[in-house]
């Protein structure tokens, strides 16, 4: 079971590091984080540990339900349809998630847990989307991947106090109502989304 969510994982990383389509970045981070919380309560089942029920729970609330919303009701407003000029592209995206894939499979292979290489590769994934996009609402995209990889390695190194899941979960909701209202003003201000624009604000 734990091993079927994770290669969803694997799979809307990969999806998510290439597609231009915001629908389907959005659908495919939706899935991703479905999939991690799923994870998170069935680990709550086999241990019966409360923080992974809570850990769950939060990212089913925030990541599957409340943030795709605030994407998805931005780009509609904005009539965003895709990403049409990127500094990396689809394919080499593709290309740089099949390397990331073997690296660190190779190099944490003594490591037994799969949380830590999977937490790791969704980092590297926002982290490509946040470099190689320039519409501000794909790289919301790709903090928010970084921070799902963050909670896979939380999963595989500690065990967090339950109020600090709560705010780290409060804190991503919030990053994405202001992501939202800059995007809006971003936009409203320069007819665009491109954050190469905001290289025009002076001081």
């Amino acid at each position: 079971m734990l091993q079927l969510l994770l290669s969803i994982v694997i799979i809307s990383g990969i999806l998510i590091s290439g597609t231009r389509r915001i629908k389907l970045l959005t659908s495919s981070f939706t899935v991703q984080s479905l999939a991690i919380a799923l994870a998170c309560i069935f680990l709550g089942y086999t241990t019966k540990e409360m923080h992974y029920y809570i850990m769950g729970i939060l990212t089913l609330t925030i990541k599957v339900l409340l943030i795709p919303h605030i994407i998805r009701k931005s780009f509609r407003t904005l009539k965003i349809k895709r990403e049409l000029d990127l500094i990396v592209g689809g394919f080499s995206s593709f290309i740089f998630s099949g390397l990331y894939i073997m690296i660190i499979f190779a190099i944490f292979r003594n490591f037994p847990s799969i949380y830590l290489k999977t937490g790791i590769f969704l980092i590297l994934i926002g982290i490509t989307v946040m470099v190689g996009r320039k519409k501000a609402i794909t790289q919301m995209v790709g903090l928010l991947t970084i921070e799902n990889g963050i909670i896979l390695l939380e999963i595989s190194l500690v065990k967090i106090p339950m109020v600090l899941e709560a705010w780290m979960a409060l804190e991503v909701l919030v990053l994405a109502l202001i992501m939202g209202m800059m995007i809006f003003h971003i936009n409203k201000t320069f007819d665009t989304v491109s954050t190469d624009y905001l290289s025009d604000l002076k001081e």
